[in-house]
């Protein structure tokens, strides 16, 4: 099993938090606590919260901890509605969503994203174990979207990650994946990298669909 980064511990918390389990102004459970929980440093849970803090999600009080924002309920009833939500229709919203994610990735991209991005394609490329590459799978496409630095795009491609991380979606990769088909996802990968560090939007869109194109086909035996 992968060691979780930030980044994962932020998706899960962003989870547990759209899933009711800390109430509104209710206070998070201290970060060596939750350090703890997950198996990783203090600052890895001190930057993955940070993250949150940031969009408003959660409010730091000196003295007193990190508590739920009041105002987050309707966003986390929204959230929560996406419990039913699938796998054909977070296809539907990929398919929306990613390649013009790319597109907008390929000009707004710094040269520290695309090498984010070349080195989770790398690692995805050398991983032979599924979590491993999964994680890096995973890993490549937040970092595209981190790349367009856009903030409610970043959102929603948390909410379609979370979705992902369900066992509905887990369950259906895990019995179509195979090592044809990660060499095949590896390949499409390299395409939409070598288009986004080449600043073609155009490319980039057009590599995205071929990839979830595959996906889908894999997934459901149907373009």
């Amino acid at each position: 099993m992968p060691k979780l980064i930030s980044s994962d511990v932020e998706t899960s918390l962003r989870a547990r938090i759209a899933a009711g389990e800390w109430a509104s102004d209710s206070r998070l459970p201290p970060e060596r606590d939750l350090a703890a929980e997950y198996g990783v440093a203090r600052n890895t849970v001190r930057r993955a919260v940070e993250a949150i803090v940031a969009d408003g999600t959660i409010r730091r009080h000196v003295g007193r901890g990190s508590f739920i924002a009041r105002d987050h309920e309707d966003i986390a009833r929204i959230v929560q509605r996406t419990t039913g939500v699938s796998p054909a229709d977070l296809m539907a919203v990929r398919f929306i969503v990613e390649p013009s994610t790319a597109a907008v990735a390929a000009t707004m991209a710094s040269r520290a994203d695309l090498d984010a991005i070349a080195e989770a394609h790398e690692e995805a490329s050398r991983a032979r174990e599924t979590e491993r590459f999964e994680h890096w799978d995973a890993e490549f496409h937040q970092r595209i979207f981190a790349a367009a630095r856009n903030e409610l795009l970043m959102s929603l491609h948390d909410i379609l990650r979370t979705i992902r991380n369900r066992n509905t979606w887990i369950e259906l990769k895990k019995k179509t994946f195979s090592e044809n088909r990660r060499l095949d996802y590896c390949d499409h990968h390299a395409e939409i990298l070598a288009a986004l560090t080449r600043r073609d939007a155009d490319g980039a869109a057009a590599a995205m669909r071929v990839h979830l194109e595959a996906i889908q086909i894999t997934l459901f035996g149907r373009p």
